[in-house]
């Protein structure tokens, strides 16, 4: 053991195998649970707009923001399809990319540090701060303007190194430089970290300082009219420029300037702590045992250990470098500098920065900054060598364990994504065009309303490739006011999708709620409209909903896309329930109860009371009232909130079935049982369900 353990320590590994090595690592980071994860938040709409609208969609999706952006998306959507998984993979890899050509850059800078390089892009790559990695479509186009910015750094340090192919160098520095500058606006402030990278650069040759910062000037003078050339655009030529975020830091100024400046102060300080220590701090959290269970817990402690394990072999068999290296007080100049200038885009626009969701998407203007520094922390320190690699490969565990704690809420929640389409396409065959469909707040943290609007308008109309959207989807809570103007009959509704438009009337809407383990309910405007169990907003949308806008026999049934949501799951009891509902809208009572006969007797079983209310109607109306009535006593055992519900059901049971003594007999049993109020009669019971 000890002769194997003497032939390892005189392994070096060889400066080439970094790039695998980053490989590696962002697989255990972003690459466990690939396979399940799907769409979110922006990237629905990306891949909708590409599929059914076309380059020119894009195109003008893009066009009031990241204009040339609409030029890369065609490419890369024609390359990679509607794929999930194939999206996911394509953000992975140009992630990892970007961290090699930061690795790249590094080695230009410093060729005798290959530690440097190593260090600084390794801590780049598993970046704790970054939480949506599964965004796929989103951010791995933001890894590839990285990837063309750090390439930059790299053509310009070897510009620097290479004198007879300087001109060359510099064209692709300035190209690629260029290409960051143009497409969007995150690291836009950060190409004015360059005139630090050629002042480390300039210090190589032991210059007096005067002549140090005359070649920083010479050399930076090209990028310098690059950056102000594109400054110009933006500020007098790109019309669009303010188009979502004002510069509200400058009228602040204008209208306050010491009580600005003093608040500017503090979001600095602050959002530069939170993105560098607080970052890797906040990889240390542990994973919910409650939300986890026993064999992801099994796996998230296999994934810490073998990343532990593993990075601290790699770096212990990696070349050693002096006790305090002579790039790390540089490095603490480039990684300082590079975090003051990250934050502009947002200090500017008063977007908050922060390390949980939506707003962790800024720290990637801080990455570099953070990755700098924290290497360069590191390498200062008078830590012996084995201290540093074994600090280091902790954070790296850590930031995996992170990841994979990430990558599982976006896998529980593209289930639950997965769930409520196919519930709504068991329960709705078909809608009619121009229906808004008005949901609860869903237990959502990566999807919005909007973003659920593209894959309705996918499953729904397949083959309208029009900019006449044919439906919308608006959670109340965040939209009356904001789309939709009011929940009020007969108002016209008018939504701006960038790409494409949605025309509408408040009086075409269907009212949903979806809060698993409950099944998917399209709500019921003669009973939902008046109980407690749901909110007021729900409740005056289920007022307004009409069950005839659902289409039960249309000539193609809406069913989700296979290839995207995986196979149709098992028939469980939310197959059941939703397929009675359809029965009782068409008013097919025995169909209804025959599905009751199946779904009650599976091992599943209902979670939500209101979830009975089909099948009694149905039983009853197929003179079951024994077993209607049972079903009335065990949703109101569950909760007397039920009441309301239960009361106007019987209501309107006993008016739909007015020669019937039996039925009017179990309805009087249930309204003196239940304390229902006079006016629960409903007479007026059957408006709105057919």
């Amino acid at each position: 053991m000890s002769a194997f353990l003497r032939r390892l320590s005189a392994v070096r590994m060889p400066v080439w195998s970094a790039p695998l090595a980053l490989l590696g690592a962002s697989l255990l980071s972003y690459g466990v649970l690939l396979p399940w994860l799907g769409f979110y938040w922006d990237d629905w709409a990306f891949v909708w707009i590409s599929q059914k609208l076309g380059p020119e969609g894009l195109a003008r999706y893009f066009s009031t923001n990241r204009p040339i952006w609409g030029l890369l998306y065609p490419l890369s959507t024609a390359l990679v399809g509607s794929s999930p998984l194939g999206w996911q993979i394509f953000g992975l890899v140009w992630h990892w990319l970007s961290a090699v050509s930061l690795w790249g850059a590094v080695r230009a800078l410093w060729p005798k540090h290959a530690e440097a390089a190593l260090w600084i892009s390794l801590l780049y790559v598993v970046y704790p701060g970054f939480d949506q990695q599964a965004i796929a479509i989103t951010y791995g186009h933001f890894f590839i303007v990285l990837t063309l910015f750090f390439s930059s750094y790299m053509f310009t340090a070897l510009a620097f190194r290479q004198p007879r192919r300087a001109a060359l160098w510099t064209v692709l520095a300035l190209l690629t430089s260029l290409a960051n500058l143009m497409m969007m606006e995150y690291f836009f402030v950060l190409e004015l970290l360059r005139a630090v990278w050629l002042w480390v650069l300039a210090g190589e040759s032991a210059l007096p300082a005067r002549e140090r910062l005359r070649q920083t000037l010479r050399r930076g003078l090209p990028y310098a009219l690059l950056f102000l050339g594109a400054a110009v655009w933006r500020a007098f030529f790109f019309r669009f420029q303010t188009q979502n975020y004002e510069l509200g830091l400058l009228t602040q100024l204008q209208s306050a300037p010491l009580n600005t400046l003093a608040q500017l102060a503090w979001t600095v300080v602050r959002d530069v702590f939170v993105v560098s220590f607080g970052a890797w701090a906040h990889a240390f959290r542990l994973p919910d045992a409650a939300v986890f269970g026993a064999r992801t817990l099994q796996l998230f402690a296999a994934l810490v250990t073998a990343a532990a394990g593993l990075t601290g072999l790699y770096l212990g068999l990696t070349r050693a470098e002096s006790p305090r290296a002579a790039w790390a007080k540089p490095a603490l100049l480039l990684g300082g500098a590079g975090l003051l200038l990250g934050g502009w885009p947002f200090w500017l626009t008063g977007l908050p920065v922060g390390l949980e969701y939506p707003n962790s998407r800024f720290t990637l203007s801080f990455v570099l900054g953070a990755s700098f520094w924290v290497a360069g922390l590191i390498a200062w320190l008078p830590l012996r060598r084995w201290m540093r690699v074994g600090l280091l490969a902790v954070l790296v565990a850590a930031a995996v364990g992170m990841h994979f704690q990430d990558a599982n809420a976006y896998r529980r929640e593209w289930n639950f994504q997965k769930a409520l389409f196919w519930q709504l396409s068991w329960r709705a065959p078909g809608i009619t065009p121009g229906t808004a469909l008005l949901f609860n707040d869903l237990p959502l943290d990566f999807c919005s309303d909007n973003t659920l609007t593209a894959p309705l308008n996918w499953i729904y109309a397949p083959d309208n490739r029009t900019q006449a959207m044919s439906y919308m989807l608006y959670f109340p809570s965040v939209r009356v006011g904001r789309g939709l103007p009011a929940l009020q009959s007969g108002l016209p509704i008018e939504q701006n999708y960038l790409a494409a438009w949605f025309s509408g009337n408040t009086s075409r809407v269907l009212a949903l709620t979806f809060s698993p383990p409950g099944c998917l309910r399209v709500l019921d405007p003669a009973v939902d409209a008046h109980t407690s169990l749901l909110p007021e907003l729900m409740r005056q949308s289920a007022a307004l909903s009409d069950w005839g806008w659902i289409e039960s026999g249309p000539q193609q049934p809406a069913a989700p896309d296979p290839a995207i949501f995986g196979p149709e799951p098992p028939h469980n009891w939310c197959y059941y329930y939703q397929k009675a509902e359809l029965a009782r809208q068409e008013q097919d009572w025995q169909t209804v109860a025959d599905l009751g006969q199946e779904a009650f007797a599976l091992s599943d079983h209902p979670n939500d009371p209101a979830e009975r209310l089909p099948f009694i109607e149905g039983y009853a109306h197929v003179g079951d009232l024994e077993r209607a009535l049972a079903l009335t006593e065990e949703a109101h055992q569950i909760t007397p909130l039920m009441q309301p519900a239960l009361c106007r059901l019987w209501g309107r049971i006993a008016n739909d079935l007015p020669d019937d003594p039996a039925a009017a007999a179990a309805s009087g049993q249930v309204r003196t049982d239940l304390g229902c109020p006079a006016e629960s009669a409903l007479n007026d019971s059957r408006e709105k369900t057919q």
